[in-house]
């Protein structure tokens, strides 16, 4: 979207939603800011010495939480549409005024820019800092002049009704908002956690292949498939040849080199919608719906090349693997294919390795 405007280029906090997420959330903040917005819904503050009291709503709360909980931009864009449909809802078009729908999207994008530009961290100073700034400059300076050049109203007078209320409200609005963002913000960390461990469940964190789990529930799903559409489907079964020597001889930590350049090539060498995973230590699988025995030879003689063709420091020698392959009979079930493609791999074993067996 070219060069982003210079305030924005330094994030001090991540966002707690993204772009899909964000657009949701102003839109719940938006309907309550409109109810909140209704007359009825108003607090209304004796001032001492004021014929008036000053009327209070909670519209103002709800826009500087759209700048903190989704960013400056976001926050100008809903106080510019909450003050613009709850002047129409509630008062009449005819009485919408642009400076202060103008102020309103101030308060939005500085109580965003001040939260998550401004401070590395949520805390009690951080979201202080968002309310209060932008609540002084819009409520208790920007307003009164407004009101002084639109109704005519003294200025001074309006900024000391303005500062008499903040300094009862501002405590509420903080405390609000400080249970509002702590309490997302922990439900956040529930589900990123609640991902991390679905993503552990799914894919082994060494090669980047599927979990022996995961690539078996797939393996299912595609048997099943394939025998309803009558359409091939072919397992390649494949093992690096001497592995254990190399761990015993360079330790793990290269051996975990060896496995991880191997996940890379398999990866590499699969369609979007083949899998491949690891289901051993140093044993991999690869599951080619809609490939025939003849099709999936070929996938297995190009990893079997790549991989002879790894140069992987402190190795002295090439790395090997030998794979077996099968293709799924009209009788057979996931089971049957996984040991139909063990046994080709096991005679490929016999038979001096760094070879693709196919079954017989």
């Amino acid at each position: 979207m070219g060069e982003k405007f210079w305030l924005l280029k330094e994030r001090k906090q991540e966002y707690l939603f993204d772009s899909k997420e964000a657009l949701k959330v102003s839109l719940i903040l938006l309907v309550i800011g409109i109810f909140l917005g209704q007359p009825g819904n108003l607090i209304v503050f004796a001032i001492p010495n004021m014929e008036e009291g000053f009327r209070l709503g909670f519209p103002p709360l709800i826009t500087m939480l759209g700048g903190i909980l989704l960013g400056p931009l976001w926050g100008m864009v809903l106080g510019g549409v909450l003050d613009f449909a709850a002047v129409f809802l509630w008062h009449g078009i005819e009485n919408y005024v642009l400076i202060f729908g103008l102020l309103v999207m101030l308060r939005g994008f500085l109580a965003g820019f001040i939260f998550n530009h401004m401070f590395s961290k949520f805390n009690w100073t951080s979201l202080i800092a968002a309310i209060l700034g932008p609540y002084i400059i819009t409520t208790a300076i920007g307003f009164p002049i407004a009101l002084n050049w639109v109704y005519g109203v003294p200025i001074w007078e309006s900024i000391y009704i303005r500062l008499t209320v903040q300094a009862l409200v501002t405590p509420i609005y903080v405390l609000i908002s400080y249970f509002i963002v702590k309490g997302i913000k922990e439900s956040r960390k529930v589900r990123d956690l609640n991902k991390k461990m679905e993503k552990l469940l799914k894919v082994d964190e060494l090669t980047g292949l599927a979990t022996r789990r995961h690539f078996t529930e797939f393996l299912e799903k595609m048997v099943s498939l394939s025998h309803r559409q009558e359409r091939p489907l072919s397992l390649i079964m494949g093992d690096f040849d001497e592995f254990k020597k190399v761990n015993d001889t360079f330790g793990h930590l290269v051996g975990d080199r060896v496995l991880t350049a191997g996940g890379e090539i398999f990866r590499s060498e699969i369609r979007y919608e083949d899998m491949a995973g690891r289901i051993g230590g140093e044993e991999f699988a690869i599951v080619l719906p809609g490939i025939d025995l003849s099709g999936a030879c070929n996938v297995a003689e190009r990893i079997r090349g790549r991989v002879k063709s790894l140069k992987l420091d402190p190795l002295k020698e090439p790395i090997s693997v030998t794979l077996g392959v099968a293709q799924l009979k009209s009788e057979e079930n996931a089971k049957d294919l996984l040991e139909s493609a063990d046994k080709a791999l096991y005679q490929g074993k016999k038979e001096g390795k760094n070879i693709v067996v196919k079954e017989n």
